[in-house]
């Protein structure tokens, strides 16, 4: 799957309001990058300086979306994107595929996203991601392609939190409740034991989008 089809698949969707994404492909062009982004790939490999081109490349589009100007997204020593002010956002990359997705922050606290191929996880790293329980809520679907939308909707909620805890945590921290569209803290950690992530998900073009929303204080979801 390339950018352009992912791309166009996706504008049969309908974002919740006050989003912008963007799809790009990952790439070598030296211009795709701020000064101040550069630092964070200057003893990268040529692949990974490639996805972190697009992704920046793919989150300056949809910061146009909203109107906003193109400003640089450097990134902190864990390599957690630094955006402008009053912006927040997530970034995904699946092989030469990079998405995008961004908000004003007056309107969102907290957004997540995760890009995988829909296709079976290895069995042996299933225990690791997800809970008997969890792959059961997804049956009949095969544990191992159960598991890789269990993980992707784990990434998704784990880069949300991130930004506002700091936390790091493992899998089973969390529990997966995609069926209602919710991921829940199993462990006393990041916002702690029971706390609710609204989890929005989607199969489309071969690939898992899974994105964790969760609006401002004060502002009603737009799902």
């Amino acid at each position: 799957m390339d950018a352009a089809a992912l791309r166009q698949a996706l504008r049969t969707v309908r974002f919740p309001d006050g989003l912008g994404w963007a799809v790009r492909e990952a790439t070598h062009d030296p211009d795709a990058l701020f000064l101040e982004e550069r630092a964070a790939v200057a003893k990268a490999i040529p692949a990974r300086v490639a996805e972190f081109a697009g992704g920046r490349s793919a989150a300056r589009a949809a910061m146009a979306q909203l109107g906003l100007p193109p400003r640089a997204i450097p990134a902190r020593p864990d390599r957690a994107p630094v955006w402008p002010a009053g912006v927040v956002g997530s970034i995904s990359h699946a092989g030469p595929v990079c998405l995008a997705v961004v908000g004003r922050r007056d309107d969102w606290e907290m957004i997540g996203v995760d890009l995988e191929p829909d296709r079976p996880m290895a069995a042996e790293l299933v225990p690791e991601i997800a809970s008997p329980e969890e792959l059961a809520a997804l049956a009949p679907l095969p544990e191992t392609n159960a598991a890789t939308r269990i993980f992707s909707a784990k990434e998704a909620a784990y880069k949300a939190q991130y930004p506002v805890t700091g936390a790091l945590f493992g899998f089973d921290a969390m529990q997966a409740n995609l069926q209602i569209g919710r991921m829940n803290m199993a462990k006393n950690v990041g916002l702690g034991r029971g706390a609710a992530l609204p989890m929005w998900q989607l199969l489309v073009a071969k690939h898992v989008i899974s994105l964790c929303l969760c609006a401002s204080k004060g502002q009603k979801p737009r799902y």
